[in-house]
C-alpha cells in the first residue's frame, strides 16, 4: 500500500529542512547521492579535505568531484521550500516601493504582490493593479501570505533562474544531455537537440520514479515484516525462557525439598540406633564394673589370708576361699553385637558435577517442530545416559583412578552485530567533539568524555542524549570511569572524583611521568589509575590503599588501562605491547608489537567472556585476543564503517561501544562463534 503524500505545510513545520549535522536551518543545501541534503559548510568541515565522506546518517561514502564540495549538486527543491518559511521574530514588513518612488520609507506593507514579490503599501498596492504591465498580477493580503494561506500557490509560481543567463527563467529540457535549459540555452548550444517544455519532461518521468517508489515501497514492508517477525521471536525466547527457569526451579525446589526430607529421615534412624546402642553399652559397663569389684575384694582378702594369716587360719579357710576363687574364674559375658554405621552415597550425587536436568538449542523447522533427536529428556534417554556413564570398566585394586576427561573447550570468536550509531555532538558545543574516554554509567547509558568541549555527556545505548555530568570550570576530562554512583576522571596530571550529580568531592594530584593518566573503577569503591608504570589504587575518601607493580614496570609505559577478570589490561607503549596482569602485579600474558601488526596499541577493553579488545588506530581497526592471550582476528575494520577509532568499551548485554576520531560512537552486539 502506498504512503501518504506529504503535505506542504508540513515539509514546512517539520525537521525537513533542518540539517542534521549543525541541527539548524539548511544554508546552500547540497544532496548527496542517498539523497540527504546538509550545509554546503558542514559537508566541508566534514570532508576535512579528503577526497570522500561519509554520511553521517546512512555511513555511505561518497567521492567528492573535482570542485570538492561545493561542486556536489545543489537540491533546488529545498532550496524552493526555504524561500516559502516566513522569518520570525522581525519587524513587521515595509513597503519596498515607496522608497523607489521618493515617498517616506518605512511605511507598514499590507500587501504583497505573488509575481513580483513585493511588499506593498496600501497606496502602492491600488497603483500596482492599475497598471497595464502589473494589472494581471497576484496581490495578496499581507496576514494571508504571513500565515502560509498562499503557500501551495507561491510554490506553483516559484522559477528558477539560470546561472549562465541572468534574467531568465529555466523553461526547457534537453533530454540527450538531461540538463534544464532556459530560452537563451535553448537557441545555443542545444539549438539541434530535441528538448521538451518542463512541464511535459517532468510528466514524462514521473511514472519512473513512481514506479521505482513502489519497489522500494514493497522493501519497507519486507523489511517491517520481518523486523516484526524479529521481534515475536525475541517475545518467544522471553516466554520460553521463563518457562524453562519456571520449570528448573520448581525441579530443583521440589528436589531439595526430598532431599532434605530425606536427610532428615536418614539421621533421625542414625540418631536412634546410636541411642540403643549408647544404651546398651552403659548397661553391659555397669554389670561389668560390678563384677570387677567383687573380683578384686575376693583378691585382696586372699593375700592378705596367705601374708597374713597363721597355718591353722590358711588350713580352715582354704576350702572357701579356692571354691570362691573358681567361681570368680568361670565369670563371662556376651559382648554388644554393635554394627558400626555406614553411609553410601549415590554416584549421580556423588559425583563432582551432578546433572539433573539437560538443556539443548534446537533450530527450528520450518512448519516450527523441532529438529534433532527427539529423545533429549525423555525417561529412556535419561535411563541410556545413565547406563552409559555405570559402563565405564573399574579401575584394578591398589592402580590410581585416572581422572574423568574434561573436553577442551573450544575458544570462542565474537562477531559484531551493528546496533545503532549516532554523533556526541550537542547543541552548547562551540567545538568539534573530540572523545578521549568511555565508559558504562547506570543502567544502559554510556559516559563520554569529551576534551575538546571539556565536558562529560550521558549517552543511552540507542544513541538520545541524556544530559552531562558537570565538571569543574576549565578541566578537561580525558579518561573516565564509573565507581559505584560516583565518576572518577582524570585531567592533567589530577585525579577527581565527582558524585552523581557533579559535585567535587576531592581531587588528587598525581606524580608526573607520563601525558595521560588511565583510570578504571574497582567494584563499588575504590580505583586504580596508571602512574608512571604502575597502578595506584584509591578509595572514596581518596586515600592511597596500595600500589600494584607489574613485572617490569620500570621498563612500562601504561597510556590505557581496562579490567579483566581478576586482573588488568593495559597497553604498554614503551614496549608497544598488550600486557594482562593480575590484581598483585604477577604478568599473566604479553601480546608482543608483532601479534600486534608492528603498530602501537591503542584503548583496549574486555568482555564478560574475558576476551581481549585492542584498537589499532593505524591498521584502521580493532583485533580481539582470547583471555590468555591467543590471537583471535580482527573484530572491526573498515567494512564495519570504522574510521580511526579512538577508544572503545563493552557496555551491559555485550554491547560494544567505539568511538571514532569525528566523534561518532558506533554501538554493536557481540555475537560468539564456538559458544
Amino acid at each position: 500500500m502506498a504512503a501518504k503524500a506529504p503535505s506542504l505545510s508540513e515539509a514546512l513545520t517539520s525537521g525537513f529542512l533542518t540539517c542534521a549535522i549543525c541541527l539548524e536551518r539548511l544554508r546552500h543545501p547540497k544532496i548527496l547521492p542517498c539523497l540527504h541534503s546538509y550545509c554546503q559548510e558542514c559537508l566541508r568541515k566534514l570532508a576535512e579535505g579528503q577526497k570522500e565522506l561519509q554520511c553521517p546518517e546512512c555511513r555511505e561514502r561518497v567521492a567528492l568531484p573535482e570542485g570538492g564540495v561545493g561542486a556536489l549538486r545543489t537540491n533546488f527543491f529545498i532550496n524552493g521550500l526555504l524561500d516559502l518559511v516566513h522569518p520570525t521574530g522581525e519587524a513587521e514588513p515595509t513597503c519596498s516601493l515607496c522608497p523607489l518612488i521618493g515617498l517616506e520609507a518605512g511605511r507598514p506593507a499590507v500587501s504583497r504582490c505573488l509575481d513580483c514579490a513585493d511588499d506593498m503599501c496600501q497606496d502602492c498596492a491600488s497603483g500596482h493593479r492599475c497598471s497595464r504591465l502589473t494589472h494581471l498580477h497576484r496581490v495578496v493580503a499581507m496576514k494571508d501570505y504571513l500565515s502560509g494561506k498562499h503557500d501551495e500557490e507561491i510554490r506553483k509560481r516559484q522559477a528558477l533562474q539560470c546561472k549562465e543567463h541572468t534574467g531568465e527563467e529555466l523553461r526547457f529540457f534537453c533530454t540527450p544531455c538531461a540538463a534544464v535549459l532556459c530560452r537563451e540555452c535553448r537557441l545555443g548550444a542545444h539549438l539541434q537537440h530535441p528538448c521538451l517544455p518542463l512541464a511535459e519532461a517532468a510528466q514524462a518521468r514521473r511514472p519512473v520514479i513512481v514506479e521505482l517508489l513502489a519497489g522500494v515501497e514493497e522493501t519497507v514492508q519486507v523489511i517491517r515484516a520481518g523486523r516484526a517477525s524479529l521481534e515475536r521471536e525475541a517475545a518467544q525466547l522471553q516466554v520460553r525462557e521463563a518457562s524453562i527457569r519456571d520449570a528448573v526451579e520448581q525441579a530443583c525446589s521440589r528436589a531439595v525439598q526430598r532431599l532434605l526430607a530425606h536427610q532428615e529421615e536418614v539421621l533421625a534412624q542414625l540418631a536412634d540406633y546410636v541411642k540403643e546402642r549408647q544404651k546398651a553399652c552403659q548397661a553391659l559397663c555397669s554389670d561389668l564394673e560390678f563384677q570387677e569389684q567383687v573380683a578384686s575384694s575376693t583378691v585382696a582378702f586372699a593375700q592378705k589370708v596367705l601374708s597374713l594369716g597363721r597355718e591353722v587360719e590358711i588350713v580352715s579357710l582354704e576350702q572357701v576361699i579356692c571354691e570362691r576363687l573358681r567361681h570368680l574364674q568361670g565369670l563371662s559375658w556376651e559382648p554388644l553385637a554393635t554394627r558400626l554405621s555406614c553411609l553410601e552415597v549415590d554416584a549421580e550425587i556423588k559425583g563432582s558435577s551432578p546433572r539433573l536436568f539437560h538443556l539443548e538449542f534446537r533450530e527450528e523447522s520450518p512448519t516450527g517442530v523441532p529438529e534433532g533427536p527427539q529423545e533429549a529428556g525423555t525417561k529412556g534417554a535419561k535411563k541410556k545416559r545413565r547406563k552409559q556413564q555405570q559402563q565405564v570398566p573399574p579401575a584394578k585394586e591398589g592402580s590410581p583412578v585416572p581422572p574423568p576427561k574434561v573436553p577442551e573447550a573450544p575458544l570462542l570468536t565474537p562477531k559484531p552485530l551493528f546496533s545503532c550509531s549516532f554523533w556526541v555532538k550537542t547543541p552548547s558545543d562551540k567545538k568539534r567533539p573530540q572523545v578521549t574516554g568511555l565508559c558504562p554509567f547506570g543502567s544502559g547509558e554510556l559516559l563520554v568524555a569529551d576534551e575538546q568541549n571539556q565536558k562529560l555527556k550521558r549517552f543511552s545505548l540507542q544513541g538520545e542524549f541524556k544530559g552531562t555530568v558537570p565538571v569543574p570550570s576549565g578541566v578537561a576530562p580525558v579518561s573516565v570511569a564509573t565507581v559505584g554512583s560516583k565518576v572518577a576522571f582524570t585531567a592533567g596530571s589530577c585525579l577527581y572524583l565527582l558524585n552523581g550529580e557533579g559535585g567535587l568531592v576531592w581531587q588528587k594530584a598525581l606524580r608526573r611521568g607520563q601525558a595521560s593518566h588511565a583510570v578504571v573503577g574497582l567494584g563499588g569503591d575504590r580505583m586504580a589509575v596508571c602512574v608512571a608504570g604502575q597502578l595506584e589504587v584509591y578509595d572514596l575518601e581518596g586515600r592511597l590503599l596500595e600500589k600494584i607493580v607489574p613485572e617490569g614496570s620500570a621498563e612500562r609505559c601504561l597510556v590505557f588501562l581496562a579490567n579483566h577478570k581478576d586482573g588488568f589490561v593495559g597497553s604498554d607503549w614503551y614496549r608497544r605491547s598488550v600486557v594482562l596482569f593480575t590484581r598483585t602485579g604477577q604478568l599473566v600474558a604479553e601480546c608482543s608489537e608483532e601479534q600486534l601488526g608492528e603498530c602501537q596499541p591503542g584503548a583496549v577493553c574486555a568482555d564478560a567472556t574475558g576476551i581481549i579488545y585492542v584498537v589499532l588506530r593505524e591498521l584502521n581497526k580493532v583485533v580481539a585476543f582470547s583471555p590468555s592471550g591467543e590471537e583471535l582476528g580482527a573484530f572491526l575494520t573498515a567494512e564495519n564503517s570504522i574510521d580511526r577509532p579512538r577508544v572503545v568499551t563493552v557496555a551491559r548485554e555485550g554491547r560494544f561501544a567505539v568511538a571514532l576520531s569525528n566523534g561518532t560512537v558506533h554501538i554493536f552486539q557481540i555475537r560468539y562463534q564456538g559458544k
